[in-house]
Order: structure tokens, then sequence, then C-alpha cells
């Protein structure tokens, strides 16, 4: 494995890093996999997952990687300009291609993204067919009725949470927000949000889009209080007629941010084993 750091553009670049198999280990040459940031973390990932993540893609599945900081994130200096975050996230995304492409020769792209990092890998893929397939750690899925009844079920039942609202709403308890039982800052905690999703129907038509297209895709949902079951993701998007291209894992004893190091070494070892068969049938 050999890494390198990169700038990605001649004003105010994108910083990053490739990590590149050697060369008499090389699984796909024409295709790499591109990391991106999860709300404003540095490349390196929470818990440095993207880090360990790009590393035993290039050294277990021979594959080449680039994690990369967005503008105005990490290393990368903020860009002016009128886009939205969403739409300059795929331009930086494709500005990113376009170079690897240049330098590399490569034409055939995977993206990774965990939370925010994954809706940006899903949006990318709308927008560029050369994005074969994708990886996402708790990406889009929004409630059913089953994960409904799963998740408010034990709570109406539990005499201990009916003590504790009563105490909340008298003022005794406080509610204590996730950044700070994790002890990160909050600028840095990021989780699933539902009320910040697309409505469910657009993302329905651009999951059709891309199956229709036969992107290949690999779910990953952790241990949120939203993804309650293995077939959740299913059972929401079922107008969509996925076949082999569908890959749902389920971790429901990991954080979303992966910071227990069996989960996180899961996590990484399904994703490579993933990539690698899903690069050799490119």
């Amino acid at each position: 494995m050999r890494e390198r750091v990169v700038m990605v553009g001649d004003e105010l670049p994108l910083v990053g890093i490739l990590c590149e198999p050697e060369q008499d280990h090389t699984a796909a040459p024409n295709t790499a996999v591109i990391l991106l940031n999860s709300g404003v973390i540095h490349r390196v990932g929470s818990c440095r997952l993207s880090v360990t993540l790009g590393r035993a893609l290039a050294e277990k599945a021979g594959i080449t990687t680039f994690r990369f900081d967005f503008s105005g994130i990490g290393d990368s200096e903020a860009r002016r300009g009128t886009l939205t975050a969403n739409q300059a996230a795929i331009d930086e995304i494709q500005e990113v291609m376009d170079h690897l492409h240049r330098w590399k020769g490569f034409d055939r792209f995977i993206l990774y993204g965990l939370c925010s990092g994954a809706f940006a890998a899903y949006r990318t893929a709308l927008a560029d067919t050369r994005i074969l397939a994708t990886v996402q750690l708790d990406g889009y899925c929004y409630t059913t009725w089953k994960s409904h009844m799963m998740h408010y079920s034990p709570r109406l039942l539990s005499l201990s949470r009916w003590f504790t609202f009563f105490l909340r709403k008298l003022g005794v308890r406080k509610v204590k927000k996730g950044a700070e039982v994790s002890g990160i800052e909050e600028e840095f905690f990021e989780v699933p949000d539902f009320a910040s999703y697309p409505p469910k129907d657009e993302v329905e038509q651009g999951l059709s889009q891309l199956n229709a297209r036969g992107l290949d895709m690999l779910y990953v949902f952790l241990g949120n209080e939203h993804y309650k079951y293995h077939g959740q993701f299913q059972d929401c998007f079922n107008g969509v007629p996925f076949n082999n291209n569908l890959t749902v894992i389920h971790r429901p004893e990991a954080s979303h941010i992966l910071s227990e190091p069996y989960e996180r070494d899961a996590v990484v070892d399904a994703i490579t084993n993933w990539v690698y068969q899903r690069a050799l049938q490119i």
C-alpha cells in the first residue's frame, strides 16, 4: 500500500489522500473508491473509520481509494459561490473524479459515505453514470408500521419510562442531548434526522432510477432508534424492484459512529469483501 497527499484544483484545491495497492496486487485498475466526509468531520472519519477502510480496500481488496475533504472542511479551504451545500458536494465529487481520470485513468467509481456522506453518495450517483456502486452507512430510510410498533410498544408498557416522562414534564429531570451523552463536541455530532430527509416518494423515485441503471448498492444500518429490523429498508421502498444489486446489512449493536472496535472491524471487513466482489464484476 502506498499513500500520498493530492491537491485537486488549482485555486482553493480540495485536499485528499490517494491510497494505492502495490502494482502486482491491483484487482481493478480502472476502478477507484472515493470516501466522503460525514458532516464536518475531517477526512479521517469518525474513529478513523475512513482511514481504516481506505487502507483495507487497498491492502486486502487491491482497490485504489481516495479520501478527501469537501471545501470548508478539514484541510480544504472554503470556496465562495452560490451553490447549496448539497449541489456543491456533487460538483466537488465530480471534480475529484475528473482529476483521477485525467491523472490515473480511472473511469469507474464507487462512492462511500456515512450519514450525510451517504446522502451525498446517493445524490451524486443520480447525477453521474460513472458511479457504478455506492456504500451507504445509515443512508436514507424511513419508518414503517412494523418499526413504529417495535419502537413504541415496549415504551408504552414500561412503568419506568412513564415515570421518567412525568419527571421531565415537571422539570425535575432534564433531557440530555446525544452530544452530551457521547462526550463528542456538538458541532461534530451527527445522527440520522428524519425531519431533514427529502420526501420518501422522492427518494423512492431516485432509487428506482438507480435500480433500473443497475447500480450496485450496499446499505449498512447501525444501531439507532429509527432502524429497527433487518428488512426495514426493503419494506420502506417496496415499490422498487431490487434484484441482486442490493445488499443490506444491519448491525443493531453498533453505534452510529462505530466507536466499538469489534463492530468497526466487522463493518470494514464486510465492505471490503463486498467492494472486492463488485469490482471484479464491473
